[in-house]
């Protein structure tokens, strides 16, 4: 038996072109892995065709303050200590850069033994990894966990605000508990447009889409045309504050405007000069509706929202045409 393992393993043996310095150099190649070496002395780099496509040149030989022009400003410093430290320091090292700036530029990890270990006469011998694909998915996961914080921490504050202005215009538990109930399914449906949005990595929420959740309920026994444009868009973080506008809108209309009994409402928005107007108009309530006043929880939301969350402005004009609601906001 073990006279044929032996056979077995000389006939697998790599010999002749299998076995060459260009075989194994594609392979690692294709790895994503290019070889270099540079000389402290001489302030000179040789590259392979790899490493030569990394750093956009045509030369073999090049001299590496050339390289370190190259280098993305933000990482350049720290990178040209680590790889002067790395051809004394007699311990394995990997230091990370990017070459280039903006979204285009292609991550870096050199890595080797510095000191005698990684030493072949007067070069240092190493090698770089394209980690580009890493370092933007990374990127890609701490932007993501940091807009999570973010909306959750706003979600949070818009809750705790709705629970102590609610309880302060509650007549009873149970109006309470019910109104509260009702607003936190608005905040509820915003976060699931949200959501399913960033999910197709479109990121912003189309307000027109907002809207029709929103008014859904009022589909039946109402008029309502929503004409809103694609440019008229919600930011992830913003979208919790246009659910509530509208929110409160439909409220209002639904006790004392249009949608009381079987109404119109129309609702426009347009995007011109950098800023968004949304245009929210109802026709006559019907005879008998009670009249807002428009000094309750639901004026002071918009104002809060509208005024000092979205930084716009809005006019409100009732008479017996109906109602006309128009706000204006900066796009950021």
């Amino acid at each position: 038996m073990g006279g044929v393992r032996t056979r077995m393993a000389e006939s697998v043996e790599l010999t002749g072109d299998e076995w060459t310095l260009a075989s194994f150099a594609g392979a690692i190649h294709r790895g994503g892995v290019g070889l270099w070496a540079w000389s402290p002395g001489k302030r000179l780099a040789q590259l392979d065709s790899l490493c030569r496509e990394f750093w956009g040149i045509s030369e073999a030989m090049v001299g590496i303050d050339d390289l370190f022009a190259r280098v993305s400003a933000a990482d350049r410093a720290t990178m040209m200590m680590d790889w002067m430290a790395s051809a004394t320091d007699p311990h394995p090292y990997s230091f990370d850069f990017r070459i280039g700036d903006g979204a285009d530029a292609r991550w870096i990890s050199a890595r080797g033994i510095g000191g005698e270990a990684g030493t072949v006469g007067e070069w240092v011998q190493a090698i770089f990894l394209d980690i580009t694909d890493r370092k933007r998915a990374e990127e890609s996961e701490r932007l993501l966990i940091a807009e999570l914080a973010h909306r959750v921490s706003n979600m949070f504050t818009v809750a705790r605000a709705l629970t102590n202005i609610v309880a302060r215009e509650a007549e009873s538990t149970a109006s309470f508990a019910e109104d509260l109930s009702r607003r936190f399914h608005v905040l509820h449906e915003a976060t699931t447009l949200a959501t399913r949005s960033h999910g197709l990595e479109q990121g912003d929420v189309r307000l027109r889409d907002l809207a029709a959740r929103i008014l859904s309920p009022y589909l039946q026994g109402a008029n309502i045309a929503v004409d809103i444009e694609d440019a008229a868009v919600a930011a992830p973080d913003r979208v919790d504050d246009y659910a509530m506008i509208f929110h409160e809108l439909a409220t209002n209309s639904a006790k004392y405007g249009a949608l009381a009994n079987g109404g119109s409402l129309n609702l426009v928005g347009r995007v011109v000069d950098h800023a968004l107007t949304l245009d929210w108009t109802e026709g006559a309530a019907p005879s008998g509706t009670a009249k807002a006043d428009g000094t309750g929880f639901g004026s002071r939301l918009l104002t809060q929202t509208i005024e000092r969350s979205l930084a716009g402005q809005f006019q409100r004009t009732i008479d017996d045409a109906g109602l006309h609601f128009r706000m204006i906001v900066p796009i950021r």
